[in-house]
């Protein structure tokens, strides 16, 4: 068949992909920039799981990277259609209206997002970045402190649920508030002209 891809699948059953290596498979294919094969194996994925709320967020995420906006907008609200408290998806329809130049409609997504997960740093960031555009500095250096806060929290997580605890995070990680905070004093002296 025309553009048919392998794909590897660690859980096959009965030489069929089960739909978490076709997940782990799409996003690796994202993550290498081969976007026309990732769409295949999320549409693959879609085939055998029509509510996979996840697989249309990625393909929607393809579409804004391969400068489809229209097709990425439909996608992600399918993903919302499926799982409408699917915070990501209603992240990267902030990131469409952002990408449109709609600043306001761009940050009441990610304020839905920020509500809908309230742990998750990227609205935090996204909502920052509007603000700093807007020139709204208050704002921006509270979001973007919160942003580094969740993502210095999500990092110690990691280390420690990998049983890294001590390795990394101890030595470095309990820096980075300093630096943030640094960087959000000489963004906003730099932005307020004093």
């Amino acid at each position: 068949m025309k553009g048919q891809i392998t794909i590897s699948c660690k859980n096959a059953v009965s030489g069929i992909c089960m739909a978490q290596d076709l997940m782990l498979q799409g996003k690796k294919l994202m993550n290498l920039g081969e976007y026309d094969k990732a769409k295949e194996v999320f549409l693959a994925l879609i085939s055998r799981e029509p509510n996979n709320a996840e697989a249309y967020n990625k393909l929607g995420v393809i579409n804004v990277r391969l400068g489809d906006f229209s097709e990425a907008k439909s996608m992600f609200l399918k993903a919302l259609e499926i799982k409408p408290d699917y915070s990501p998806a209603v992240s990267n329809l902030g990131n469409v209206f952002f990408e449109a130049g709609d600043m306001d409609k761009a940050e009441e997504y990610y304020k839905k997002a920020a509500a809908m997960d309230p742990d998750n740093p990227v609205p935090y960031n996204n909502l920052a970045v509007i603000y700093k555009k807007k020139k709204k500095i208050d704002k921006y250096v509270a979001y973007y402190k919160k942003s580094i806060s969740l993502e210095n929290r999500r990092q110690r997580e990691y280390y420690d649920d990998a049983g890294m605890a001590d390795a990394k995070w101890q030595r470095y990680g309990k820096y980075w508030w300093v630096m943030s905070i640094i960087i959000g004093a000489a963004v906003y002296f730099l932005m307020s002209g004093r």
